[in-house]
Formats: structure tokens, C-alpha cells, sequence
């Protein structure tokens, strides 16, 4: 509802000025019922000298300052490329989001602290109906603010947005907690509220630190997910000059700004001119259709030399019987007076950690061939995907 009334085209995720509206609007909306919130809480936790329900309180009041966070964060990262920075300037999204979670961990570890004093020095609690029905107010607040969070972060695929909807989770659990502690404060007149403020700390604590790792992920750099692979892979697969891809890099610089560069095996047949209109064709087809940035380097690929198909075929039997999980690509034999060269990329998981020495051994060791004499020359690749 709240997309329709304040985003004009909010189907259009994909213009940058449409994304800023959607952090704008979800930062205005956390900031209003967040303060609403802290004002309520803050309210009944003076009266019932409660450091939970303050603790509480003053958690929603760092939400409403991480809400201005995102707000300006959504702003820059709308800035379109510039000199100093031409692949744009959507990163500060996830910048955004990891001094959000600095300021939900910071305000964990002030109330641990004032948790921890209570525990040791409790003070008398005030309980009341009132007491109750804020608390369970506040807890339905919360549900609405994070299904409205979830809305907008699945609309724009944004990990910012979707950090605040898993903060208003953790919000609806420690009020939660809160609630559960009062109950069981006023039943058994027991007073465990330093407890219990300590208990919805370290919950505060946790999650800040978790959200601190989803967001600074993207920015070290993580695998793309299988179906932005899979997407990409049948886009070049479509044209059947294409036999086969490999080396393919995805550089993300922000939600919607992708750099993608791939190796696309053709025919060693076809003429280098219509290679590289090829290429030229399906770059641009990624541009417009995708907006994605991509750059094809052309590997030909010997489709009717008999010699390079036995020798391929010799190689990855050898390969296989030692390590079946070794792949190749990129391979072709390259004449020079009396020897041939065999050069060829073998594809290597992050897990092995065999040496290229190792694997030319390997080869020399096994290949038998009596009429010609060969020179390995391999290079190692890493999965990227």
C-alpha cells in the first residue's frame, strides 16, 4: 500500500531515482513508528522503573536513527557515475547498512551494561495493565513495520532494507521477551529484569553482528546467486555460434550494477571479423536487456582437427582418473619447429591444492604418444561461480 501511494512507477526497479524513492519512503516509516514506539515504551518503562522495557525503548530509538541512515545512504547511492567514480555509486547502500548495524550493536552493549548493574543492584518494578497492552501494542506495531520492511527489500532486492526487516524481527522477539519477563515478574513477584534486559542485549548483540556480516559480504566480494549465473549462461548459450562458456566473473558494484566478463568458445573455423560481431551483438543485448555490463573475450575451439580431439580426449581421461573433479577448457595444440605445445586452462576448486608443477608431472608421466613430442603449458583457473 505504501509503495503505491508514495513511489511513483514502483515497478520500475530498475531506475535508480525509483530504488532512492523506495529507501526514502521505508526510511520515513521506520523513523515515525519507531519514534511512536520509543515514546510509548520510554513512557512505561519511567513508570515502572523497568531497564527491559527502557532498553527496549531505546532500541527502537537507534532504529530511528538507522532509518536516517538509510535514507542517506539510498540518496548516494542514486548518484550516477562520475569521473572519480565510473563504475557508480551504489555501494553506499552497503555502506548504509554496516553503520546501521553499527549503531544496533553499540546501543546492545550500552543496556548489557546497564543489565549487568541491575542484576547486581535491582531496583523495585511497577507493574501494570497498562503495562501489558503497551507492550502487546508495540509488539503488533513491530509485525506491520516488518512486513512492510520485507515488501520493499523483495521489491528492490535490497540488503539494507531486508537488515532493518530482520532488525524489526529481533524487535518483535525481545518485546516479546519483555513481555514474557513482566508476566512472570508479576505472577511469582520475582524481579528478574536485569536478566531479562541482559537476555534482550545480548539478542540486540548477535544480531547486530550478524547483520554486520550479511552486509559486509557483498562488499568483499561473494558468489552470485545460481540463477543471475544461470540467467547469464543461457543468454550467451542462445546463439549457436557459442559452443561452450567458461571464465566467467561477475564484479557487483551495488544492487542493478553489474560488470560481467566471460570466455566464449567459438569455431576455430569462423572468420575473426564475424567473431567479433558476434561478441559485439550479445554485449549489447546484455546492455539493453539486462543492463549489464558485459565484455566476451573469444577462445576458438578445434572442432575437426583429429590430433587435438585425441590428445583432449587422452589429457582429460588422465585428469579424471586422478581427480575427477578436475574440468579443462581453452585447449589447443600450438606447432613450434619439432614440438607442440598443449595449452590449456584446467579448472581447480578452491578446496585443492594441487601445484601446476604437480599436474605437469602428472601429464608427462602418463601421456605416451611415440610419434610426436609435447610440451604442457597449463594455468590454473578458480571457480568464480
Amino acid at each position: 500500500m505504501l509503495k503505491k501511494l508514495f513511489i511513483k512507477n514502483y515497478k520500475d526497479i530498475e531506475n535508480p531515482e525509483v530504488r532512492n524513492r523506495y529507501g526514502t519512503v521505508s526510511g520515513f516509516f521506520g523513523i515515525v513508528t519507531n519514534i511512536i514506539l520509543f515514546v510509548i515504551k520510554f513512557s512505561i518503562g519511567l513508570f515502572t522503573n523497568s531497564i527491559t522495557i527502557m532498553a527496549d525503548a531505546f532500541n527502537n530509538l537507534s532504529d530511528s536513527s538507522s532509518c536516517i541512515v538509510t535514507i542517506i545512504g539510498f540518496k548516494l547511492a542514486s548518484k550516477p557515475a562520475d569521473k572519480e567514480h565510473p563504475y557508480g555509486h551504489a555501494r553506499y547502500e552497503y555502506i548504509s547498512g554496516i553503520i546501521i548495524s553499527f549503531l544496533i550493536l553499540s546501543m546492545g552493549v550500552i543496556f548489557a551494561k546497564s543489565s549487568i548493574e541491575k542484576i547486581f543492584i535491582p531496583e523495585e518494578i511497577n507493574l501494570s495493565i497498562a503495562t501489558y497492552v503497551i507492550l502487546i501494542i508495540a509488539i503488533f506495531g513491530k509485525i506491520i513495520q516488518m512486513m512492510v520492511y520485507l515488501d520493499f527489500s523483495n521489491s528492490i532486492h535490497s540488503s539494507t532494507i531486508k537488515t532493518a526487516a530482520m532488525d524489526s524481527r529481533n524487535d518483535i522477539i525481545t518485546t516479546l521477551s519483555v513481555l514474557i519477563g513482566i508476566v512472570v515478574m508479576g505472577i511469582f513477584n520475582i524481579n528478574i529484569d536485569g536478566y531479562m534486559g541482559l537476555i534482550v542485549s545480548i539478542f540486540i548483540i548477535i544480531s547486530a553482528i550478524n547483520s554486520l556480516r550479511e552486509t559486509i559480504d557483498p562488499l568483499l566480494g561473494i558468489v552470485p546467486s545460481p540463477e543471475k549465473i544461470e540467467e547469464i549462461k543461457n543468454k550467451i548459450l542462445n546463439h549457436e555460434q557459442v559452443k561452450g562458456i567458461h571464465d566467467l566473473m561477475i564484479h557487483n558494484y551495488g544492487v542493478g550494477n553489474d560488470f560481467v566478463t566471460v570466455h566464449a568458445e567459438v569455431s576455430a573455423t569462423m572468420n575473426i571479423l564475424d567473431a567479433h560481431n558476434l561478441a559485439d551483438k550479445i554485449e549489447r543485448e546484455f546492455k539493453q536487456e539486462l543492463n549489464i555490463d558485459l565484455t566476451i573475450h573469444i577462445d576458438p575451439l578445434e572442432l575437426d582437427d583429429e590430433q587435438t580431439i585425441n590428445v583432449r580426449k587422452k589429457i582429460k581421461k588422465i585428469l579424471e582418473e586422478f581427480d575427477e573433479d578436475l574440468q579443462i577448457h581453452d585447449f589447443r595444440l600450438v606447432k613450434e619447429n619439432d614440438v607442440i605445445n598443449v595449452e590449456f586452462d584446467i579448472l581447480m576448486s578452491f578446496e585443492k591444492k594441487y601445484t601446476k608443477q604437480e599436474l605437469i608431472d602428472l601429464l608427462i608421466q602418463n601421456f605416451n604418444d611415440g610419434c610426436n613430442e609435447y610440451h604442457f603449458i597449463i594455468n590454473l583457473d578458480r571457480p568464480f561461480y
